[in-house]
């Protein structure tokens, strides 16, 4: 699988929950099986959010995943998007970021909030999908 874009939903999900689609798709991301593309923007993301105080997230464990985004991870430079409706602005920085890899690939538990981006080519996959097609 080309690299693909991580929504933070999906990260917090399987550091939360890690024998969930989401928890299988943060395990083939350490054993090298599945590649994510970011950017700036969103390891910003992922690390103010795993920071927050009620998902009781260890240090060790955020510190594990940047490390590994930084190291094995693809840093993409995000396309500019046109001035649409977009449902959540701050899922902007993984939709700009995902048109930018051949994949065009984002996996979210948001589908809704990527609609928007179907248009130009983004392709919305849940956790339970994308985990399917790394085991095919």
């Amino acid at each position: 699988m080309n690299p693909i874009v991580l929504d933070t939903c999906v990260l917090i999900s399987g550091l939360l929950s890690p024998f969930g689609a989401s928890g299988a798709l943060l395990s083939a991301f350490f054993e090298d099986r599945l590649k994510l593309a970011y950017s700036g923007d969103i390891v910003a993301e992922y690390a103010g959010v795993m920071e927050r105080a009620h998902f009781h997230i260890a240090q060790s464990e955020r510190i594990a995943i940047l490390v590994k985004l930084r190291a094995t991870g693809l840093r993409i430079t995000p396309v500019t998007l046109p001035p649409i409706y977009w449902p959540d602005p701050k899922d902007l920085p993984f939709i700009a970021t995902a048109l930018a890899t051949e994949a065009k690939t984002v996996i979210t538990l948001n589908p809704r909030d990527f609609e928007p981006a179907k248009p130009f080519g983004l392709r919305i996959l849940s956790p339970a999908q994308a985990l399917a097609l790394l085991r095919t």
